[in-house]
């Protein structure tokens, strides 16, 4: 069985009945649709944020090391090859330009 704590929350008692409404509606306690309700909404918000790192990872805004750091994991091959061509896209369009600026020098 997974470990768990408890916490107080104070909350509205309207907010209450409306969730006791809802609660009633799916026919599961109130308590284990707010179970449900917070894993979902911190599941979502903890995908937000490792795809943000991701994004920076790749877009070369951060190192591995500050991936790995923030987020726990190592960054994928996949998203280490992305990387790679991220920062190569701009050395090729900047050596397309070299070769046509000689290409127009040349008589």
């Amino acid at each position: 069985m997974e470990e768990t704590t408890q916490f107080n929350i104070r909350l509205a008692k309207a907010l209450l009945y409306d969730m006791e409404y809802v609660a009633q509606h799916y026919k599961i306690s109130r308590t284990d649709w707010l179970k449900y309700r917070i894993a979902n909404l911190v599941r979502e918000e903890k995908a937000k944020i490792i795809n943000d790192f991701e994004r920076r990872y790749i877009g070369g805004m951060i190192s591995q090391e500050e991936f790995k750091k923030e987020t726990g994991i190592n960054p994928t091959d996949e998203m280490k090859e992305l990387r790679s061509k991220v920062s190569q896209t701009p050395r090729k369009y900047i050596m397309s330009i070299l070769k046509d600026i000689e290409k127009r020098e040349k008589p």
